[in-house]
């Protein structure tokens, strides 16, 4: 979580290794015998096998394999790491503590060289040096807002940071069971401020739609009249205040914008020109020309266009479906939690943010489907 370049540690793979090592000699010595049900193989089998290997196959087919750079490789290592979800559900893990708690680490470092920086800015060449050019884990940037300009630390994991923060909004506002509200109070501004100072306008959208979608049900709990009233109120603010608030985020003058506006152009032009690779996928190692960044690439930060572009339409259909398959079953069952909001947030955020394919966004995706299958099936049973 707080290595997603492996480049501080260098013990992604190794970790993960063992962790599959240690379980399957558990598994060979206690005779264990696993009975998977057919929907949790099928998950198991198109994310974690078919979508890497589809994608080395049809590099290879459309030649385009040998163009490989360390970055694309990431579209077939990463994929294995959902195969995690088979030791959560087998020794029934829960996740949940582990995500919300672990996600300080991110908080700890953005919010501490943040404050470094504030100190003595004399640090900033150093602390840019580490982690932006040596380990690429993060990213400064002065962000402007209208007339307001604020220095950004995007630690490239701080989306995840919408998992603890739809947490404890829950258990100060929702859940029923004791509360430790000063803990919880601390915890929250911690991470609203780190999600703030990230700078990327999909983490900001989405603390803010988080909040207020937690602030909209304390009302609702309280008085259905005071909610009624309070959309009301809401509405009329909004119809005045979004136009100015649009353009002050999304402003099309703004350097990202107009490099996202040009990325988003190209995937245009490149499936009209490779009509056959929008339907089948480039593969690994294929590229396209951005008018965005002026140049050929192999990955960008427009997540969903990128997956169809990698493994064409159909298959990434498919892939979407399974992705919103949790969001499903937590709507049919009318029973919403804090996974739910916090999943439906990082789906958002994952729109231009690479993260989704990363081995950090398996895990995530390992975390939420482990909830759903502890919460909509039966555990796995052995014998």
């Amino acid at each position: 979580m707080i290595d997603p370049t492996n480049l501080i540690f260098h013990s992604k793979y190794v970790v993960f290794g063992l962790v599959f090592l240690i379980w399957g000699l558990n598994i060979f010595k206690t005779h264990t015998k696993l009975v998977i049900p057919p929907p949790l193989f099928i998950v198991l089998a198109f994310i974690a096998l078919f979508m890497p290997f589809y994608a080395l196959s049809v590099g290879i087919i459309n030649g385009v394999i040998a163009n490989t750079s360390i970055e694309s490789y990431a579209y077939f290592n990463s994929f294995f790491f959902f195969l995690l979800l088979l030791v959560i559900v087998t020794e029934h893990i829960e996740l949940t503590n582990y995500i919300n708690y672990s996600s300080f680490l991110i908080v700890g470092i953005t919010l501490g060289f943040y404050l470094i920086l504030i100190i003595n800015p004399l640090f900033f060449e150093d602390i840019y040096h580490y982690f932006v050019l040596d380990k690429g884990v993060a990213v400064y940037a002065l962000r402007n807002y209208g007339g307001f300009t604020l220095l950004m630390m995007f630690y490239k994991t701080s989306p995840i940071l919408v998992f603890p923060l739809s947490y404890f909004l829950y258990r100060l506002i929702i859940s029923p069971e004791k509360r430790r509200v000063f803990p919880d109070v601390i915890f929250l501004f911690l991470i609203i401020i780190t999600l703030f100072i990230s700078g990327t306008r999909a983490n900001v959208v989405s603390l803010m739609v988080i909040v207020l979608f937690y602030f909209g049900f304390y009302i609702y709990k309280k008085s259905k009249v005071r909610f009624v009233l309070t959309v009301i109120l809401s509405l009329v603010i909004l119809i005045f205040a979004l136009p100015p608030f649009l353009d002050l985020l999304f402003n099309n003058k703004e350097a990202s914008n107009v490099v996202k506006a040009g990325h988003f152009s190209s995937y245009l032009d490149f499936f009209e020109g490779h009509k056959v690779m929008a339907i089948f996928g480039q593969g690994i190692g294929g590229s396209f020309y951005s008018s965005g960044s002026g140049m050929v690439r192999n990955v960008s930060e427009l997540t969903y266009l990128e997956i169809i572009r990698i493994w064409g339409f159909p298959v990434s259909v498919m892939f979407f479906g399974v992705l919103i398959l949790p969001l499903i079953l937590e709507i049919r069952s009318g029973n919403i939690g804090p996974v739910f909001i916090a999943y439906l947030a990082y789906l958002f955020i994952a729109g231009t943010n690479p993260l989704l394919l990363s081995s950090t966004g398996m895990i995530v995706l390992v975390f939420v489907f482990s909830e759903m299958y502890f919460k909509y099936y039966k555990k796995l049973s052995w014998s």
